[in-house]
């Protein structure tokens, strides 16, 4: 399936949906509405990508697929600013709806790996079926290493998110999707061992995903 319409089928039946709740959960129904109301306005109008945009118009994919799921965040923190909130409470709401909403978009496009995929699959499929999930990542561009049988490295050298976080001034806001991507692997990957070091939004050298296999007996 094309990812573009992928996303949007997502956003269409999940993610706006499950967004919506989350900032009525957080702020009341009312405040929420209005939050919301304001958080469509500023992706229509006050988009921050269209200035950096019109410096490269030509977009590659992963550039087009990393501003429209991240440009709802940033419109999101906007809203909440300019309504008085303070940053603190701001990036918490933001983070509770990431966390959230990136949680189901991850369970919509990676498959998760069964005991079967473990018992039945050589190394060379192993390393394809990884190949898969981290394709699912737009916002990352990185190398994957097998190790052995049970351990694979993903080496992120430039993060989509993290690059935009901190080039539109949005940088308290880029290790929300580091956690929210150590989120979905913990609560939805129950045969995958999660480890990272060090993140790009980190100011670290690199995101060096670790997958480990569990083995069950």
């Amino acid at each position: 399936m094309n990812k573009d319409i992928q996303l949007l089928i997502f956003n269409t039946l999940i993610g706006n949906p499950k967004g919506f709740k989350l900032i009525v959960q957080q702020l009341g129904l009312a405040k929420g509405l209005s939050i919301v109301l304001k958080m469509q306005l500023n992706m229509l109008f006050n988009n921050p990508f269209h200035p950096l945009n019109q410096k490269s118009p030509l977009l590659s994919w992963k550039e087009r697929l990393s501003q429209k799921q991240i440009l709802p965040a940033f419109a999101l923190y906007d809203a909440l600013i300019k309504k008085g909130y303070s940053k603190e409470k701001s990036v918490a709401t933001v983070e509770t709806v990431v966390i959230g909403v990136a949680n189901d978009f991850l369970k919509f496009t990676v498959p998760t790996i069964k005991e079967s995929d473990l018992l039945k699959t050589n190394l060379s499929e192993r390393k394809s079926m990884f190949s898969t999930i981290v394709d699912r990542f737009p916002n990352s561009f990185g190398i994957l290493k097998v190790d052995d049988d049970e351990s694979y490295h993903f080496t992120v050298n430039s993060c989509l998110f993290a690059s935009y976080c901190k080039k539109l001034g949005y940088e308290n806001l880029a290790t929300i999707f580091c956690k929210a991507d150590r989120a979905f692997f913990d609560n939805n990957q129950p045969l995958v061992n999660f480890y990272r070091s060090e993140t790009l939004a980190a100011d670290g050298s690199a995101c060096d995903f670790k997958f480990n296999l569990i083995a069950k007996a």
